[in-house]
């Protein structure tokens, strides 16, 4: 048996040999000189960005045949690449065969790496190519990073700033300017950004972001902002260019855009935003900051207009950013001694105690009028409607038919429009025949009254209109909007709130046909399925 086990494993042993010798012959009849060796390549390389350079970063390769690396690099508008020529990493000295370069004084540029190995007889790896872009002044990234000032305004000889927040990408922002008396001031930002706060007793502290420059300041001088930073996967600190502060720059908001259209028309003028001494406010704006734009502004009067019961005063109430909002009051009562009225508690809840607690501002800043506004409503004279005809794009709902849109003309708050439930968001449109041509100026617009119950309250609050687009026409073809604004006019929602809608005295005329557009509002759910309807009470011309 033993014998028989041996004999078997050298004839294994023979074929192997056999087999091994074949092999070679076959590699030296194709390979000609013998056996092909192939150079080992580098990994893909690591490419980082800085300013102006480009950092790239590789893991070297065991082989002992490479005698150098083969870096180059070509930027998009480049014809001919450049080339660098780098000692391998030595195994014995770097274990990891980690290796790094900075490719200096970059362009704007798209730039072509490839990285191989060489060997001393000029066989070169499988080459690795990557892509990257430097940080330059021309970068797209540049333009994100924070001035660190949102809006800043002249008041006066002072300059108030409102500061962007902190964050960990500034190193060092400074504000360079003179004063009056020729001397230049370094105002460090940076650090107001991270230590301007307000810790009110018992609550989470306020950014006091809300600046106003100490000294008188000399205008004619540049005021400039210095930068450095870090912009996003950028190995350098980098060195912002200087930027110097327009004095003619002005960035509105889409609320005090629409305000001067509404009040001045779509070509407002430079002229006509002198002329405002007094301002009034009544619906929901998302900054004051803009009132420091007016600079003959005296008086700003806050929901004057909206006419509301005392009891739902504070229901659906307009708001705006009330720390931004009293500050800028502040700014305009220091600087300007503007003075503001308010009605029906508008705009303003806890925030404006906890400031005057913390001597923020002043206590005396707002002067309450309560809703002494409801004893000077306006007092108009409805068109008559006899004969007019009344529908809407919901036909269930023409004339006087059950909640119909002929209710609309009745006066009567406790009657109102309201269309059939639909699955989706929609606009409902309600249009007035007067039979002939009348002279509209204006409308007077009512929400329904408050249910009797008071669970019923959030019900209703949901069906309540909050914007009308007005339309009017003489042929009740071509359309035209009854004011200066294109879209839908904002309309108190509060219970049983009344607003008028006043058609300036430029764009009054003799019409026959009037149009009133609004969105249904979601307010319930049957069966997993969305239902949209609304409720209006009175739009009576006059």
């Amino acid at each position: 048996m033993m014998k028989k086990w041996i004999y078997i494993a050298w004839s294994l042993a023979l074929i192997g040999m056999v087999s091994c010798e074949s092999l070679e012959e076959t590699y030296d009849e194709y390979a000609g000189d013998g056996m092909i060796r192939y150079v080992g390549k580098c990994p893909p390389p690591e490419i980082s960005r800085g300013w102006y350079r480009l950092k790239v970063k590789w893991r070297g390769n065991i082989d002992a045949a490479i005698h150098k690396v083969k870096l180059s690099y070509q930027g998009e508008n480049e014809t001919e690449p450049t080339v660098l020529w780098i000692e391998p990493q030595d195994i014995l000295d770097n274990e990891s065969l980690m290796d790094s370069i900075y490719l200096e004084n970059l362009e704007n540029s798209v730039y072509t790496i490839t990285l191989s190995n060489v060997t001393a007889d000029s066989m070169e790896s499988i080459a690795e190519t990557a892509y990257e872009r430097p940080y330059t002044l021309e970068h797209e990234d540049l333009r994100s990073f924070t001035r660190g000032i949102v809006n800043f305004y002249v008041l006066g000889d002072r300059l108030a700033l409102f500061l962007d927040e902190a964050n960990e990408n500034i190193i060092k922002m400074d504000l360079s300017y003179w004063d009056k008396s020729g001397t230049h001031h370094l105002w460090d930002m940076k650090e107001a950004m991270e230590t301007s706060y307000i810790y009110p007793f018992l609550m989470e502290k306020i950014y006091d972001y809300v600046i106003l420059l100490e000294e008188e300041i000399d205008f004619t001088q540049p005021i400039t902002v210095l930068r450095k930073g870090l912009l996003e996967g950028c190995i350098d600190t980098v060195s912002f260019n200087p930027d110097t502060l327009s004095l003619d720059e002005e960035v509105w908001s889409s609320g005090f855009s629409r305000y001067l259209t509404r009040r001045f028309g779509k070509n407002y003028t430079r002229a006509d935003i002198e002329s405002v001494e007094e301002i009034e406010l009544d619906y929901n704006i998302t900054t004051f900051r803009d009132l420091l734009y007016f600079p003959n502004l005296k008086k700003v009067v806050l929901g004057k207009n909206r006419y509301i019961a005392a009891e739902y005063a504070t229901v659906n109430m307009s708001t705006t950013d009330e720390y931004s909002g009293l500050t800028t009051l502040q700014l305009l009562k220091d600087t300007r001694g503007v003075t503001v009225e308010r009605y029906n508690k508008q705009y303003f809840g806890d925030m404006y105690t906890t400031l005057k607690d913390c001597r923020r501002i002043d206590n005396d800043l707002i002067v309450e009028m309560g809703n002494a506004n409801m004893n000077k409503m306006p007092v108009i004279q409805p068109l008559d409607t006899t004969g007019w005809k009344v529908t809407c794009s919901d036909t269930l709902h023409n004339g006087y038919k059950r909640n119909g849109a002929a209710f609309l003309l009745d006066g009567d708050q406790d009657t109102y429009l309201q269309p059939e439930y639909t699955f989706s968001a929609s606009v409902v449109e309600v249009e007035y025949d007067m039979q002939k041509l009348q002279l509209v100026k204006g409308f007077k617009v009512m929400q329904p009254n408050a249910p009797a119950n008071s669970g019923e309250m959030d019900e209703y609050l949901k069906h309540l209109v909050s914007a009308v687009k007005v339309e009017v026409s003489i042929d009740g073809i071509s359309w035209q909007s009854a004011t200066h604004e294109d879209g839908g006019i904002t309309i108190g929602n509060a219970p049983g709130e009344v607003t008028f809608i006043e058609i300036p005295e430029s764009l009054q005329k003799e019409v026959r046909f009037i149009r009133f557009s609004m969105t249904n509002q979601q307010v319930s759910v049957a069966e997993g399925s969305p239902l949209f309807t609304l409720r209006l009470a009175d739009i009576i011309p006059y």
